[in-house]
């Protein structure tokens, strides 16, 4: 399956985009930890990549490997001259003792062991997830060939299409051909650096996006002062969800990238309400930027982290915060209660609904009998691990003691947002649908499940009063 394949340019396409991201990062949000930089660098080279794509194709640029990546290699290397790297002060926490590796080797060992058995389900099987081979790689197929973004339509509209020389082409499931371009995009990329559309070596960057997640959590809690044993876990807590996992394995969906996307503006805004440092928001806002791109529902997601930069830059009073998080809370919980009651949701299923632009559907407001199911996905079912008992355990803790202080905290206020949002699309609308086979609800909740271990742990660690010296950070 990969003897077609490049190596050294698939090699080149893996790091560089790292590399470009990186700079980057560090060229927003000056010093920081490197675990920080490699973490975000990862999420923002991937960016750079689409960015490029889009401008090459929109310039009206044939797609090649090797000019694309001189650009961007000549993009890193402005940014890299244009900025100094003297600042050592972050590099100290990287020097770790003997103590560390009591907590770390075991990390590691698992890690690795996972890691391993990951690479081999990706690099063995051929593209087999369905939304990956119906929805997402065949417009990546389509443009490899044709060296340009060829559009897709709507059945529709290819029907009534008369000129062979603009010809567009169609999917199968309608809507994908009105998806974001960006995970296209990104699996192009690959395969422009390959040589070929037809290799499992493509899918890579899915097994590299939960490893840069990891290093970014770690980053993160650390500068929070979380000391080593509580990031050891969190990290632990994130690599074995199983459902996270499953996502890795079968390449190809959009799912894990929004969540990590979204995982990674909601940290940097945290990081914006810890240091008061405002480059950190202008990070966030590329993050939101990625969201979108990835997919219709990060359209929502977007809309929360710029929804939480605005809090930030406005900062208003508290109680404002608290009172306007409880009531939205309160008028969701009533809904999905009126949603156990079959004869008023199917009041509202008959007579109302809301028109949405394209590619965004209209919206048939019918609350459902979501609860129950919703316990199952959380408490019985073996998606996500422990991690909702975790979660719960951690705000039920930081609410006692500290006096619901967990709701001033913004990274927990975009969980709850996020949280929320998915809860009224799957519960008060016709989505409900989607939700008894047990797939497209699951999984959607990968948009929120990272950032609720990033939640949990730094909520835990507050709770239990963990304080470590700010020079000890990694």
């Amino acid at each position: 399956m990969t003897a077609e394949a490049h190596l050294p340019a698939l090699a080149i396409a893996l790091l560089l985009p790292w590399l470009a991201g990186t700079v980057t990062v560090r060229r927003i949000v000056g010093p920081a930890p490197a675990t920080l930089l490699l973490g975000h660098g990862f999420m923002l080279g991937q960016l750079l990549v689409i960015l490029l794509a889009l401008a090459w194709n929109r310039a009206g640029l044939t797609f090649a490997f090797t000019p694309m990546a001189i650009t961007l290699a000549g993009f890193s290397a402005i940014i890299a001259l244009a900025q100094s790297w003297r600042d050592v002060s972050h590099r100290r926490g990287l020097v770790l003792g003997w103590r560390d590796a009591l907590w770390l080797v075991p990390l590691a060992l698992f890690l690795a062991e996972r890691g391993v058995a990951l690479t081999q389900e990706i690099l063995l099987r051929p593209l087999f997830a369905w939304d990956a081979w119906m929805n997402w790689v065949p417009r990546a197929v389509v443009w490899f060939h044709q060296g340009a973004m060829a559009p897709f339509v709507l059945p529709e509209a290819w029907l009534t299409a008369t000129s062979a020389d603009t010809m567009p082409y169609t999917l199968g499931n309608p809507r994908a051909n009105l998806y974001p371009p960006g995970i296209p995009l990104l699996v192009l990329w690959q395969m422009l650096a390959a040589g070929t559309h037809d290799s499992t070596l493509l899918y890579l960057p899915w097994l590299l996006l939960p490893a840069a997640l990891a290093l970014a959590l770690w980053g993160h809690l650390r500068q929070h002062d979380v000391p080593r044993p509580f990031c050891a876990l969190a990290v632990f807590a994130l690599l074995s969800q199983p459902l996270a996992n499953t996502h890795v394995a079968l390449p190809g969906y959009a799912d894990l990238w929004l969540g990590v996307a979204f995982a990674l503006g909601a940290m940097a805004l945290a990081e914006w309400h810890r240091s008061n440092h405002w480059r950190w928001g202008l990070l966030a806002a590329t993050l939101a930027l990625c969201c979108a791109l990835f997919k219709v529902p990060g359209l929502g997601f977007a809309g929360l982290l710029v929804v939480g930069a605005g809090v930030l830059a406005w900062k208003p009073p508290e109680r404002w915060i608290t009172w306007a998080v409880v009531t939205a809370l309160a008028l969701l919980l009533i809904s999905l209660l009126v949603g156990l009651h079959p004869a008023s949701a199917q009041f509202l299923a008959d007579n109302l609904a809301i028109p949405l632009p394209e590619p965004l559907p209209t919206l048939r407001i019918a609350p459902a009998p979501l609860l129950p199911l919703l316990w199952d996905n959380m408490f019985l079912y073996g998606n996500w691990h422990l991690f909702w008992l975790l979660l719960a355990g951690s705000l039920a803790a930081t609410i006692y003691t500290r006096h619901s202080d967990a709701l001033r905290n913004i990274a927990c206020l975009m969980f709850v947002g996020g949280l929320g949002l998915l809860l009224a699309v799957f519960g008060l609308t016709h989505y409900f649908n989607q939700v008894a086979n047990g797939v497209t609800f699951d999984r959607s909740m990968l948009y929120v499940v990272p950032l609720g271990v990033y939640v949990a742990f730094a909520l835990l660690a507050n709770t239990w009063g963990a304080e470590q010296p700010a020079e000890q950070r990694g």
